[in-house]
């Protein structure tokens, strides 16, 4: 395990506990959140090490980014919004880069957006350290690079575009993947990044047992402000921000259950109340940030 000792946007020392949340894919053993009391950020410490340590919390049948199975109703709802989300995902890119280029796909899973990006003209590469989930992506006709392979997709001023669909929260170091996705970008370039969002109403509702902080598998518990200062630190400008509806009903099923308390009508209500709330300030549970290179 790593514990923390400066914070990733101000570098600040002093820290605080926000709670202790459950690894709800497996034991249930307790990670920490913690606070810095400097500008705020949330972040996992102490955290597994990457490597090993860190990969066997992803070595589960149910972590779906992973699979193309279906084997429970949550599963299915995910695959079934996923076929929008994917057309959704498409047209944000399209919008901000009108001559179709290159696009990066970083963390893409099974390859399932590349897939849908390809098909529209796009020249795709993408990167995923899940060897099963690279497998899946080749019966797609996508290749996807392992993140242990640089050489591979690692060009300065080459892309077009480059996306992170839930991703960011996910990677060892911070700082330094901001600013290779800056290097990689073209002057113009434009870089997307789906995260959750910790101030949504659903996220205070549920505490500890929020689904989408996803501990120990989320290195970082983002807010608006905290995206806002990572991309002034790494010379983005933040263009818009754009709620992610259905993400509220899927994580607020998948609280309910780490709650042993599953229930869909519940989970529903509390969906559509943070959806409700997040309309009016936008912070829904997940925000896509597009962000911008000069």
């Amino acid at each position: 395990m790593i514990d923390i000792k400066e914070c990733f946007i101000c570098e600040a020392t002093e820290h605080e506990e926000v709670f202790k949340g459950p690894y709800f894919r497996g034991d249930h053993q307790l990670f920490s959140v913690k606070r810095c009391k400097n500008c705020g950020f949330w972040f996992t410490s102490p955290r597994p090490q990457a490597g090993p340590e860190l990969t066997k919390y992803y070595e589960t049948e149910d972590y779906v980014s992973h699979t193309e199975q279906s084997n429970t109703l949550t599963d299915k709802l995910y695959m079934l919004v996923r076929k929008w989300a994917l057309t959704n995902k498409l047209a944000i890119i399209n919008r901000e880069q009108k001559n179709k280029g290159a696009l990066l796909d970083y963390g893409a899973g099974t390859g399932a957006f590349l897939e849908v990006a390809q098909k529209d003209g796009w020249i795709t590469t993408g990167v995923e350290p899940s060897n099963l989930a690279r497998q899946q992506a080749e019966r797609k006709n996508v290749s996807l690079f392992s993140p242990d392979n640089p050489k591979s997709f690692a060009k300065n001023n080459h892309y077009s575009a480059i996306t992170l669909w839930h991703v960011l929260e996910h990677l060892p170091d911070l700082n330094q993947s901001l600013q290779n996705f800056h290097n990689w970008l073209k002057p113009g370039g434009t870089l997307v990044i789906a995260v959750p969002n910790h101030e949504s109403f659903d996220a205070k509702k549920y505490k500890e047992n929020w689904a989408a902080l996803d501990l120990p598998l989320h290195l970082y518990h983002f807010s608006k402000s905290d995206i806002r200062a990572l991309a002034q630190k790494h010379y983005f400008e933040v263009r818009r921000i754009k709620n992610m509806p259905f993400d509220a009903f899927y994580v607020s099923m998948l609280s309910q259950g780490i709650l042993k308390k599953p229930s869909l009508l519940r989970a529903f209500w509390i969906g559509l109340k943070s959806n409700w709330q997040g309309l009016q300030n936008q912070n829904m549970s997940s925000l896509i940030y597009v962000l911008k290179k000069p």
